[in-house]
């Protein structure tokens, strides 16, 4: 926590020179006690503590989330990551290498497909597609649980690893399979027929202490995508890491895209917060309500008015990141400090201190609870 306080420190002065930064807390909190000081006490641990981020290209990009991860901790495990990455999407811990798979994304919405949790599928064009995974984390030994489906009820996959062990997948026809394997980074994944499918790897240590925040966001998502997604396979996947705080960042492209019905919107919303808590029981959750948004016909102030609301029913915390720009002299004078885009986005480095202050803002509010 020490070395955490002292990368805050540097990088609060860091920005200072950029913007008149206002110290006001942005999280608000509507969640019980027992439930903040469960989390205060991992975090004071730095043991067994699992975040995962829900989210659209907010996350996706993974400048957010792995900022906020290396505030955290020292990140020992991935948790759950997709079987490639989206264009423009990244996981900062992790190097791909593919061949002849085509990316599905429930994003899409392509009719027909039967898309696992995160909603991503590696889809193999043609015998001996290949993907191989390295990882930046050391050791490079994990637990590598995949998600795969084959067309046909012979093997799927072969999977070689750094070591030259091999191993096959195979699961029954068009459904569904987990298999888990001890493996060494790098490893390569040979499809052994067409249109054999990945769902997504979940990499962690068994029987070890795991620190780990992962993410499954999507580019353009709006908060309902979760409806595209097999909600039983779902639930099973779900069920392999526990979080002990689940972070929702959604709400810009249901405040620019499609008609916008609020009733919808908190219903959808809120279901996907009661799904994760049944799983989750003990986990904290915290709503992201997304940075300024200027266009004039966009719905974005109902939407951050929705979000508070949510937050108050279903007793998450709520980090306001529209807030923290308009303390700090608004989203026109963070363009010009080239700390935001001129549409919805942030810049790299307004991305970086986004996840500071909303670490910093996390850590002040776990120190009232008693």
């Amino acid at each position: 926590m020490i070395k955490n306080i002292i990368i805050f420190i540097v990088c609060s002065y860091v920005f200072l020179n950029a913007v008149s930064l206002d110290t006001r807390n942005c999280i608000s909190n509507y969640v019980d006690n027992k439930s903040l000081k469960l989390l205060k006490q991992k975090i004071k641990e730095n043991k067994n503590l699992g975040v995962r981020i829900y989210g659209d290209s907010h996350i996706a990009a993974d400048f957010f989330p792995n900022t906020l991860r290396n505030l955290l901790f020292k990140t020992n495990a991935l948790g759950f990551v997709y079987a490639v990455q989206p264009k423009y999407q990244q996981n900062s811990n992790l190097i791909y290498e593919f061949k002849n798979f085509e990316i599905l994304s429930s994003k899409n919405l392509k009719k027909n497909i039967n898309y696992p949790l995160g909603g991503v599928i590696a889809n193999a064009l043609k015998k001996n597609a290949y993907i191989i995974l390295d990882t930046k984390l050391n050791p490079k030994k994990f637990n590598v649980g995949f998600i795969f489906k084959s067309p046909s009820n012979d093997d799927a996959f072969i999977i070689k690893d750094e070591n030259n062990k091999t191993y096959k997948l195979k699961s029954k026809k068009n459904k569904w399979s987990y298999k888990e394997i001890e493996l060494d980074f790098p490893f390569k994944i040979t499809a052994l027929t067409k249109n054999a499918k990945l769902g997504g790897y979940i990499i962690y240590n068994k029987n070890k202490n795991n620190l780990f925040l992962d993410t499954l966001a999507i580019n353009g998502a709006k908060s309902d995508l979760w409806k595209e997604w097999n909600l039983n396979i779902s639930k099973e996947e779900l069920k392999i890491l526990k979080q002990d705080l689940i972070i929702l960042a959604y709400g810009t492209n249901d405040a620019l895209y499609g008609k916008f019905d609020k009733k919808t919107f908190k219903q959808d919303f809120k279901k996907l917060i009661q799904i994760l808590k049944k799983i989750n029981k003990n986990a904290v959750f915290m709503i992201i309500s997304p940075p300024t948004i200027k266009e004039s016909n966009s719905h974005f102030f109902t939407i951050r008015k929705s979000l508070y609301e949510i937050a108050k029913e279903e007793k998450t915390l709520i980090f306001d990141m529209h807030q923290f720009m308009k303390d700090n002299k608004g989203k026109d004078y963070w363009i010009k400090q080239k700390l935001s885009l001129k549409d919805v986005h942030l810049s790299v480095k307004g991305y970086e201190i986004m996840a500071k202050k909303m670490y910093q803002d996390l850590i002040n509010t776990l120190k009232t609870i008693h």
